[in-house]
This record gives C-alpha cells, structure tokens and sequence, in this order.
C-alpha cells in the first residue's frame, strides 16, 4: 500500500508575523529549541512575553528593517 506523504504539511506552521516584527527577539534554548520573544511586552502587559505561534494579526507589528536583519549576519 503506499503512503502518502504527510510529513511536509505536519511540519509547516502557518507564517507568523513575528517572523519579520522589529519586536521581536529570538531566544534558543541549550537544547535547541526556539521562542520568540515580544519585546514590548516589558512596556505594555497587552502583549504576551512569548505569544502562541502563529501570530496574523497584532496592533503592535512594526515590519523589521532589511538592514537590520542584514547586520545581525
């Protein structure tokens, strides 16, 4: 019998906003995992410290700068 293959759609996640927000910061653990920090969360309770993935709408989202995610390479 063959087997569809499924693997590809269980592992992609719907894009989250947070990927290209300026608020964010990436935090890698030891062990390898991987969460996104919303830095205005220390200004305004509002936002979640680490919001559930994935985020498509957020009245906070400021789009990153090319050039700063460029700098960070």
């Amino acid at each position: 019998m063959a087997r569809s293959d499924n693997s590809k759609s269980r592992n992609t996640m719907t894009p989250s906003l947070c990927e290209t927000c300026a608020w964010m910061r990436e935090i890698i653990t030891p062990k390898g995992s991987r969460f996104l920090l919303c830095q205005l969360s220390k200004s305004d309770p509002a936002y979640p410290k680490y919001p559930p993935q994935p985020i498509v709408r957020c009245g906070g989202y400021q789009r990153k700068d090319k050039n700063e995610d460029e700098l960070k390479q």
